[in-house]
């Protein structure tokens, strides 16, 4: 349950990360905790955040296993241009990028 509602705040773009917090003047700053000049941004949670360079190629190695070479937001929240029966694959993987990352009571 607390994963299906993560993935509707970040899908709508709602989220406790710096840079949603910081344009409702919640945040003193916009930036990562910890790479420091970069927008802590849906996007570089999810894919660049150096933070996570582990977790972000384990979930490239297991997208690339079901020849999905793209890794962008859509993807990972299981945008409307995803086929059905993908959704779901897709969705599992974020969840577990969330509960592995320890990030998934944050959102």
């Amino acid at each position: 349950m607390q994963a299906r509602a993560a993935i509707v705040r970040l899908r709508l773009g709602y989220t406790t990360l710096r840079a949603h917090l910081h344009r409702l003047r919640l945040s003193p700053d916009p930036f990562c905790p910890w790479c420091r000049t970069t927008p802590e941004t849906i996007e570089h949670f999810l894919l660049q955040s150096l933070r996570f360079h582990n977790h972000h190629t384990a979930v490239r190695s297991r997208l690339f296993a079901i020849a999905i070479t793209t890794l962008d937001l859509p993807t990972l929240l299981g945008a409307s241009g995803i086929h059905p029966s993908r959704q779901t694959a897709f969705l599992s993987l974020t969840c577990a990028f969330l509960r592995k990352t320890g990030q998934l009571p944050r959102l």
